[in-house]
């Protein structure tokens, strides 16, 4: 798989889940800075409706290679604000040959406004709204053996796409539980008829601070996560493509560590545990991400 070498140096393959400390509940202290830097590999398999298994091993599969690079500020102690830079490499391989996208993906706008905080003797609970609104800076129309590649093999989407959810984060002692919910709309800004279908994306995860030593003394975390995500069908020229949309749960892990203050490390790996699928299609086999933070 092609990608440039100063991603290769920070780990390609290994990604964040998007970007660092959105889909949470907790926001920036007022004057603060988070610059991350993040990769995510995921691998998608061919497979049909209904069905864990691949449709034909010889349909193909796709790497989507994303390394994301961010930055966020805290405008108000309750208020922050952001702005995250993808860079998106797709390539799919199948029976009659390859197809291969690269380039900056969707500029992403990011703001999470803490609407409630609840403190009592070793506990935090944090409660956000979130939203965020992707600019159409990536290539949407990018062509293969004379034919426009379908949304999906794209790195951007040709419309601006907000995006609304709710986080809420409560921090028992060494645990630390979350629960969230996304929704995104897609738009077809461009007017060529292409248009990725609207997504929703939910999550709960429990974690615990398994090593914590005295601040400013390191600390790692161990996260454990399920997501689920749903996604309506694409168009293509203003026809609804039927092979596309559907809904997966997934299972998956995060290594969090802080060996000081300022530097935040975070590991993670997921999988599939559940899929309904609309007809055949290439769908996730797995998904791991790198992400590297820094706080000042």
């Amino acid at each position: 798989m092609r990608a440039p070498l100063w991603l290769l140096l920070f780990g390609a393959g290994l990604p964040a889940q998007a970007v660092l400390d959105v889909v949470d509940g907790e926001t920036l202290y007022e004057g603060g800075h988070l610059v991350s830097f993040g990769n995510e590999l995921q691998r998608e398999e061919s497979r049909r409706a209904g069905s864990a298994r691949s449709a034909d091993p010889e349909a193909g599969h796709r790497f989507r290679f994303t390394s994301t690079l961010a930055w966020q500020y805290g405008l108000r102690h309750d208020l922050q604000v952001g702005v995250a830079v993808p860079y998106v490499d797709v390539e799919r391989e199948f029976a009659g040959g390859q197809e291969a996208d690269a380039g900056i993906g969707d500029v992403e706008l990011l703001a999470k406004w803490r609407v409630k905080r609840w403190d009592a003797p070793s506990v935090a609970v944090n409660a956000a709204l979130i939203a965020m609104v992707s600019l159409p800076t990536g290539d949407d129309d990018q062509r293969a053996a004379g034919r426009e590649l379908e949304p999906e093999q794209q790195v951007g989407s040709g419309g601006v796409d907000p995006a609304i959810g709710f986080a809420i984060t409560p921090e028992p002692g060494r645990w630390r539980f979350n629960a969230a919910v996304l929704y995104r709309c897609h738009t077809d800004t461009d007017g060529d008829g292409d248009r990725r279908g609207d997504s929703l994306f939910a999550e709960l995860a429990v974690g615990n601070r398994f090593w914590l030593e005295p601040y400013p003394g390191p600390f790692m975390r161990l996260d454990l996560f399920a997501r689920f995500h749903h996604e309506r069908r694409d168009r293509q020229d203003d026809v609804l493509l039927t092979d596309t949309g559907g809904s997966r749960l997934l299972a998956g892990a995060t290594l969090a560590f802080r060996p000081r203050p300022a530097i935040d490390l975070q590991l993670t790996g997921e999988v599939p545990v559940w899929r309904d699928l609309n007809g055949t299609q290439l769908d996730v086999d797995w998904t791991c991400d790198l992400s590297l933070g820094y706080r000042f």
